[in-house]
């Protein structure tokens, strides 16, 4: 089988498809971000728009041109640029978001190293958590954003951690997002089992997503 008939093209598949902003994410966003905020990575502009109705003051930037085009018609301050050339000044932001972007660079740490760069505060990544990924793949159950064809990398909990290190040592990566296994169990079975999770007397074991915080400040 192609690659291209395994994996999409995210080229265009965000134009008009408004309203995908996680609310995870925003949680993580709001209460690590400093007030002023670079979105790299930005799509179409939800994060921004989501972010600055909470009073955030939120730029975007995005390789992907019908994307900056789409979030500037909905009024977002957004610009075409690259992860490693990102044409401000040092210490323009206090937060810099890198949200699902490192996995799609070719040089994460070139990109961590320019939003190191611009931050004042600190820098917030997330990023499908790879360490799962063969065991859910085993059992022929992946997760949709992996298969991306413009994902050139991917990172266990150990490599992230690594990867960030070189940019500060205050930095935490943690395992987010669970998939409850239960799901996929007959009918019967789903009930008890998800009242075990509920009380949490069963824990989940396989995790979606990292969510990495490095501070920058002293």
């Amino acid at each position: 089988m192609k690659r291209e008939e395994i994996f999409r093209n995210t080229n265009k598949i965000y134009l008009g498809w408004q309203g995908y902003a996680s609310d995870k994410l925003l949680r993580f966003a709001t209460r690590y971000a400093g007030k002023r905020i670079l979105d790299v990575g930005c799509s179409i502009g939800d994060y921004c728009l989501e972010l600055s109705s909470r009073r955030f003051d939120c730029v975007g930037v995005d390789y992907n041109e019908e994307y900056v085009k789409e979030a500037k018609s909905r009024g977002v301050k957004a610009y075409v640029m690259d992860a490693y050339n990102l044409g401000f000044e040092d210490k323009s932001f206090d937060t810099v978001l890198l949200f699902e972007v490192l996995e799609h660079v070719e040089k994460p740490e070139l990109a961590l190293l320019e939003a190191k760069r611009l931050a004042r505060r600190n820098i917030l990544i997330t990023t499908p958590n790879f360490s799962e990924y063969e065991r859910l793949a085993s059992v022929k159950l992946t997760y949709y954003d992996v298969l991306t064809e413009d994902h050139v990398i991917f990172f266990t909990e150990e490599e992230l951690l690594n990867l960030c290190k070189k940019v500060s040592s205050r930095c935490t990566v943690i395992k987010k997002e669970p998939i409850y296994m239960h799901r996929f169990l007959p009918l019967c079975l789903r009930k008890p089992i998800s009242i075990l999770y509920r009380t949490k007397l069963l824990k989940p074991v396989i995790y979606r997503r990292l969510y990495a915080l490095v501070w920058l400040e002293g």
